[in-house]
């Protein structure tokens, strides 16, 4: 079984919603698939035949915290699971390899399981290993690792339409796994498409992928779902 994680971002309309939902829903895989779609358009898919996500959550159950998602509420509405310490978290919102970390406690204490997100920029590539070192460092010790699920995504990668070669995305992955000694799942997100997803996905490190910008093309995204066999 692979994970085909689709990570809308901060995109879509209720239109979008019921097209998505009306193409997706109808689709037999035996992978995992898992929607991520903005949290005004998380009703439209209930009664789901895939899996729900939500892309960021707060690391507090409920309380005075004007402006933040509960991940009790993101629960009642059938989300299985949640996005955190996306790149663009880290680098838009200042969030920190603290923060995300009381956000999986959080999340793996209701029983959601958290898709974590690590990667190096442009400028870091060369010492990706220390970079990736120390985003897991708080996670390689915890155990309900394997209650979640690690994304690696290249921020350099990702929506350029760049990808590393097939041999780097095998190195970092099981680079991933050897680090966290955890049998937790491990996807691989940057320029993820129809045209790459089958040779990606053929890796033996690749557990499944996270899916940006080609989520949002509906016949697109269902060819990807239909194409790969395990």
């Amino acid at each position: 079984m692979k994970f085909l994680v689709a990570n809308w971002k901060m995109n879509g309309d209720v239109e979008f919603a019921e097209s998505f939902f009306e193409k997706i829903n109808s689709i037999k895989t035996e992978n995992q698939i898992v929607v991520c779609p903005p949290f005004p358009l998380l009703y439209k898919f209930k009664n789901f035949s895939h899996s729900l996500g939500a892309q960021n959550c707060s690391d507090r159950k409920n309380g005075a915290f004007t402006g933040e998602v509960s991940p009790l509420l993101l629960q009642n509405l059938g989300c299985k699971y949640v996005i955190i310490g996306h790149s663009e978290r880290r680098r838009i919102f200042k969030e920190s390899n603290e923060l995300i970390f009381e956000k999986y406690k959080t999340l793996t204490e209701l029983g959601i399981n958290p898709i974590i997100c690590v990667g190096e920029t442009e400028e870091s590539r060369p010492q990706w290993r220390d970079i990736l070192s120390i985003q897991l460092s708080k996670f390689k010790e915890d155990a309900n690792l394997s209650k979640a699920i690690i994304a690696y995504e290249p921020v350099w990668s990702i929506g350029s339409g760049k990808t590393p070669t097939t041999s780097e995305i095998h190195e970092v992955l099981s680079f991933i796994k050897q680090t966290t000694n955890s049998k937790c799942p491990t996807l691989y997100g940057g320029s993820v498409n129809i045209k790459n997803i089958s040779d990606i996905l053929q890796i033996p490190s690749v557990d499944g992928v996270l899916i940006g910008g080609a989520s949002l093309r509906i016949e697109e995204f269902s060819e990807m779902i239909q194409c790969i066999v395990c």
